[in-house]
């Protein structure tokens, strides 16, 4: 099996795919792709399933070879400077459009611009063993990907190398991509305990500006602003299943948004949750970004999502499963 070989590693870089759901019995997060929409765009242009692991970083992309030729795509945050090195010289890495790649070539992504997360997807996708079904990395426990941790400089992970047909998106779905990931006012459903809070909870949590903190990961987005008042009965609320998207307001009064690698379970009110379909956006939120709230009915939520993945489909309907699903 061929492998790419990590020659610098870029900030917080792991094997992720579309996460382990069903697993939250015996405590275990769904991890995968925080940015599950950009992979997924990712895995289509370069003909691999909708499954195919591939390679997620956090601002600063990391530096790789691949032993061998291959097509090679970068979804999710645009990085401005992403370069390959040849013989020839150094040339452009696109947004969103398959790349062909020799082996031995320098893949140089540097930092991202507009986001904070972005994907490099490989034809035929990343080869790790599966981990309870899944090859997301889940590096809290030391789970999945490569080694159950972020890279280092000098990992060598093994990749499929398959031989795929990458396709071609017109243009103005890039513009459609860079619309949902580039949302800074989040669509949010009521939620478990929104009615347990003060009246003005709601109103000042859709009235406020946040800012992301750097305090921010996999497990959640933690916001500084306005505190939102909580119920009295706080810390009474028993233990309970989490979500991803959830809004948590702490004991400190300021929200947290669970992201993929959240806690199966939790204490904490849940004022609210995050859309499906603006979970990308919420992934690419990075740290001093401002971002607002809005309120929307779960009918209009169902709505969203379904529009989304019908616009997905029939610009870029799913491909065949293959030796990456």
């Amino acid at each position: 099996m061929p492998l790419l070989r990590v020659i610098e590693p870029g900030m917080f870089t792991t094997v992720q795919d579309q996460g382990r759901p069903g697993q939250g019995a015996i405590g275990v997060p769904p991890s995968g792709a925080a940015d599950s929409l950009s992979l997924t765009i990712g895995n289509r242009l370069l003909g691999n399933s909708d499954h195919a692991a591939a390679v997620e970083f956090t601002l600063l992309g990391p530096s790789v070879t691949l032993d061998c030729d291959a097509w090679v795509c970068l979804t999710g945050a645009a990085c401005p400077g992403a370069r390959v090195a040849g013989t020839e010289g150094p040339r452009p890495l696109p947004w969103c459009e398959p790349s062909r790649v020799r082996a031995g070539e320098l893949i140089k992504i540097g930092r991202t611009s507009d986001g904070a997360r972005g994907y490099l997807c490989l034809s035929g996708g990343i080869g790790v063993s599966p981990v309870l079904g899944s090859r997301s990395t889940l590096a809290g426990a030391h789970l999945g990907g490569h080694e159950g941790r972020r890279f280092r400089e000098g990992d060598a992970v093994p990749m499929f190398g398959t031989g795929r047909t990458p396709r071609v998106i017109p243009g103005e779905f890039h513009a459609w991509l860079r619309a949902r990931l580039g949302r800074r006012t989040l669509r949010a459903m009521p939620s478990l305990h929104t009615d347990r809070f003060p009246a003005e909870a709601i109103e000042r949590f859709v009235s406020a500006a946040y800012t992301v903190s750097a305090q921010s990961d996999r497990v959640g987005v933690r916001l500084e602003g306005p505190a939102i008042p909580i119920p009295d009965n706080a810390g009474l609320l028993e233990s309970e299943p989490t979500v991803t998207g959830g809004i948590q307001i702490p004991g400190d009064a300021l929200p947290i948004v669970l992201g993929v690698d959240r806690p199966t379970t939790g204490g904490y009110p849940l004022l609210a949750c995050v859309i499906r379909a603006d979970l990308g956006a919420l992934a690419m939120l990075r740290p001093r970004d401002t971002v607002r709230f809005e309120i929307c009915t779960i009918e209009e939520a169902r709505r969203l999502d379904a529009e989304q993945r019908l616009s997905l489909d029939r610009c870029l309907p799913p491909c065949e499963e293959g030796p990456d699903a």
